[in-house]
């Protein structure tokens, strides 16, 4: 019944300012959306493990990430705020794209909370059509033809897991129930024939490895971010991520109870070193802050996935991952816009003396950046900690040599435009008098890069039961 009243409620604040033309009812709906997005965490935490309904269950992995979205939300509307003032002078488009921020995060909440294959299903392409109107807010050639690639690869990617899905509900409906909730799948899953499973399991995280940005259809969703507004990005870098995270984990949790479980880690661990090799290839060739950002996400799930083909093992260090990732990332991408503001261009060949020019700004992008690519004492250096020592407790020795060796190089690549950012030369078709400041845009940016180190380092008791919930039901 919450998460109906949750729906209805998102629904009408959604129309009520899809058309509209006013600046204070928009942020108003916005707030309003925030408040009502941190209520339902709230409510579900303390009904853990509670049906509410026959499609949804209140579980931990979902209160985490739901928890974590309502978080993020925050900051993305109040820096929301800059991009439409900046780039936006139609009031009208305004309101759409408060609107289509709250479509895309009510379908990541039905996301993590679904119990039913077929809702997360529905809900992820529901994020598809939101995410491509704000890829393509702005409006200009490049946007549309971004746009285009990521709605006709996610198609592809959503049929392929439609197949996988049927393939799954032919072997299910000879069983007594035909249910497709995951609860019932995981049940019966020692039924389901070991070809038939392993057939849907390929189909499904193929398809959903766009949502995800892993091999082998992540080159959509790198372009998307290269192109989208910064808020956007803000949100597909973290929140849909985490959606794609969520529909792989909870099929992986069905077929980890069945003699195909080996095989299943084998499929992720191949999945997880590709994508790793692939973007620390592609990185050297970036040419823009957005996609070397891209890239970064990309080594981060590249690692979750990894973490998740260990099973147990690496499944805390998996969650504990995606917590910390998502809060730096959403810092990252959010300080991108003020880089874009001041030098009126997300070029890297646009950049230089930021250091010299925006002393405050620089020092959180340092900040950023060190908590971004895990420099110790970064949170995520805890987390990839976690996951290389899982390796090698497993005997994947080498796996976690050549893991390190790819994310020396990533971290290399990085600084090195990062250098060109902050002590290169000021390009020549700089204007300062265009340059835009705003000395309190930064600070949710360091709020966020703290809770990276404070929940890597002072994770809260409530926390890591949720965590060792998610650890404890894995078959």
């Amino acid at each position: 019944m919450a998460l109906l009243i949750f729906f209805i409620i998102s629904t009408l604040l959604a129309l009520s300012v899809f058309s509209n033309k006013n600046r204070s009812i928009n942020y108003t709906a916005a707030s309003i959306y925030s408040l009502l997005h941190i209520s339902l965490s709230i409510y579900a935490y303390l009904n853990l493990n509670h049906l509410n309904s026959v499609y949804y269950k209140f579980d931990s992995l979902g209160i985490i990430l739901n928890g974590l979205l309502s978080l993020i939300l925050i900051p993305v509307f109040w820096h929301s705020r800059y991009y439409l003032d900046r780039y936006i002078p139609d009031r009208k488009m305004k309101g759409r794209f408060i609107s289509l921020i709250i479509i895309l995060s009510t379908a990541l909440s039905s996301i993590y909370f679904a119990d039913n294959i077929v809702i997360v299903w529905v809900s992820l392409e529901i994020t598809t059509v939101a995410v491509t109107f704000l890829i393509y807010h702005e409006r200009y050639p490049n946007a549309l033809e971004a746009a285009w690639k990521f709605l006709f690869i996610s198609s592809f990617g959503i049929v392929l897991a439609f197949i996988g899905i049927l393939l799954l509900s032919v072997k299910v409906s000879n069983a007594q129930d035909s249910s497709l909730s995951y609860t019932h799948l995981q049940a019966v899953s020692h039924l389901i024939d070991p070809l038939f499973m392993k057939a849907a399991f390929l189909l499904l995280v193929t398809g959903y490895s766009i949502k995800m940005n892993i091999f082998p259809l992540y080159p959509a969703t790198v372009d998307a971010k290269t192109i989208a507004p910064f808020p956007v990005n803000a949100l597909t870098s973290t929140a849909v991520l985490n959606g794609g995270f969520v529909a792989i984990f909870r099929l992986y949790s069905i077929i980890s109870g069945t003699e195909s479980a080996e095989w299943a880690n084998r499929v992720l661990l191949i999945i997880g070193m590709t994508s790793l090799v692939i973007m620390s290839v592609q990185l050297f060739k970036v040419k823009r802050f957005s996609r070397m950002f891209a890239y970064s996400s990309m080594e981060h799930m590249a690692l979750v996935i990894i973490a998740l083909s260990l099973g147990k093992p690496g499944l805390y260090a998996a969650i504990l991952h995606i917590m910390l990732h998502s809060l730096a990332k959403t810092g990252i991408f959010l300080h991108y816009g003020q880089i874009r503001a001041y030098y009126l261009s997300g070029w890297i060949h646009d950049s230089g003396d930021y250091m010299k020019q925006n002393g405050f700004s620089s020092l959180v992008y340092i900040l950023g950046l060190m908590t971004a690519t895990a420099v110790p004492p970064s949170g995520l250096f805890v987390s990839e900690y976690l996951i290389l020592r899982a390796l090698f407790s497993e005997g994947y020795s080498y796996i976690a040599i050549a893991i390190i060796v790819l994310l020396s190089v990533v971290m290399y690549v990085i600084f090195k435009y990062s250098m060109q950012l902050l002590y290169g030369k000021l390009p020549d078709n700089f204007q300062k008098d265009k340059a835009i400041i705003n000395k309190y845009e930064p600070v949710s940016q360091i709020i966020l890069f703290g809770l990276v180190f404070y929940l890597a380092y002072f994770t809260p008791d409530f926390i890591k039961e949720l965590m060792n919930s998610i650890v404890q039901n894995l078959n």
